[in-house]
């Protein structure tokens, strides 16, 4: 006769044939380049320009140029002429400071290329694999272990 399986909800699993990885919701989330990106983009406004004209900046874009902070991932290209319209010179700047933080945010190394702009460099990022590696993709394994009469000291 067989014990009776534990309850997942109630009952701890046994703990000497069972490895268990719990991975909150918000860290899956955090890989999210897009994320990943819209975070970029919000600390290198707020450190280049501060937080009230980061602010102003997101304003400006959902008012006059009907585009949501959300979107920007979607619409960078866009995002960028209206950097480059509204500061100048210092859009490019601006440009090279975001994607330095995306790429920290990735976890992969920057290499300023002349001539690279914002849109250029979250393509190169994209095609690239990431430069950090940790080793085996962890996979899920469900391991169960039988014992019949007669069996207890082998192994």
């Amino acid at each position: 006769m067989s014990e009776p399986k534990p309850n997942v909800e109630t009952e701890p699993a046994d703990t000497e044939s069972v490895a268990c990885i719990r991975i909150n919701a918000s860290e899956i989330k955090a890989k999210d380049p897009r994320l990943l990106l819209l975070e970029a983009i919000d600390e290198a406004l707020g450190d280049l320009l501060g937080r009230r004209a980061r602010e102003a900046i997101y304003d400006h874009l959902e008012r006059k140029c009907y585009m949501a902070r959300e979107e920007m991932p979607q619409r960078l290209g866009e995002f960028c002429d209206i950097l480059h319209d509204n500061f100048g010179k210092a859009g490019t700047t601006i440009e090279r400071t975001i994607a330095k933080r995306f790429y920290s945010r990735l976890e992969k190394r920057f290499i300023d290329y002349p001539g690279y702009g914002l849109v250029d460099y979250v393509e190169k990022a994209s095609s690239q694999p990431s430069q950090r590696t940790i080793g085996l993709p962890i996979t899920t394994t469900t391991v169960t272990t039988y014992v019949f009469p007669g069996q207890m000291g082998q192994a």
